[in-house]
């Protein structure tokens, strides 16, 4: 029975997370469709640190990590891109997206630091592991690519940033909001003139029905 005991090794690990994956139809290089899936699983690789190797165990605490790190970039990005071409500035844009773009560009630069932060411990784990990096088919070129991709990320979300913050201020895009309201509602001069920035845009978003 003894000889019969499978042993709780580093190898064991890889197959209990690519259970997991498989559960959600992904793998090490995929992810799920939709947020509440990538928290789902997420959930499961968290679940299953707890699990104690005889050993191995740090190099499996790496690939964990490593690809509850990816699942949180992907989530950043997917949020990204809720508000569609109006989160962006790439196929032309109006002062009034200046909050749906504004949000989407953090959204996507914290998808980029996450996905940074994933490469820094690929890199790690492979320079310290190198045999169990080979055995989970994790490379070098992994980095690279994931690097290339985040870069893309991150620079395009710094135009945008750079674009409407030159086109349209603050105080431009307020006095924008302000005419709308005096067209659409009937708020008072005075209750108008007095709003902020912010107070404008949770208006303008319930007016556009924006969530």
């Amino acid at each position: 029975m003894v000889g019969c005991a499978q042993t709780k090794d580093f190898e064991y690990g890889i197959k209990q997370i690519g259970k997991i994956n498989s559960k959600y139809n992904t793998s090490m290089d995929t992810y799920p469709k939709n947020i509440e899936t990538i928290n789902s699983l997420i959930s499961d690789l968290k679940e299953l640190k707890k699990l104690k190797l005889d050993n191995g165990q740090e190099q499996f605490y790496y690939l964990v990590d490593y690809r509850i790190l990816n699942l949180e970039t992907e989530k950043f990005f997917i949020e990204g891109q809720k508000y569609g071409d109006g989160g962006t500035t790439k196929d032309g844009f109006g002062c009034k997206q200046r909050p749906l773009i504004i949000e989407s560009v953090a959204l996507r630069n914290r998808s980029a630091l996450k996905g940074f932060e994933a490469i820094d411990l690929l890199r790690e784990f492979i320079r310290k592991y190198p045999e169990e990096a080979l055995t989970s088919n994790l490379s070098d070129k992994n980095a690279l690519f994931l690097n290339a991709t985040f870069y893309s990320v991150f620079t395009e979300a710094r135009r945008d940033s750079n674009v409407i913050n030159n086109f349209c201020p603050i105080n431009r895009t307020l006095e924008l909001y302000q005419e709308e309201f005096r067209k659409k509602t009937n708020y008072t001069e005075d209750f108008i003139s007095s709003l902020s920035y912010e107070q404008a845009v949770v208006i303008w978003k319930k007016i556009r029905n924006v969530e």
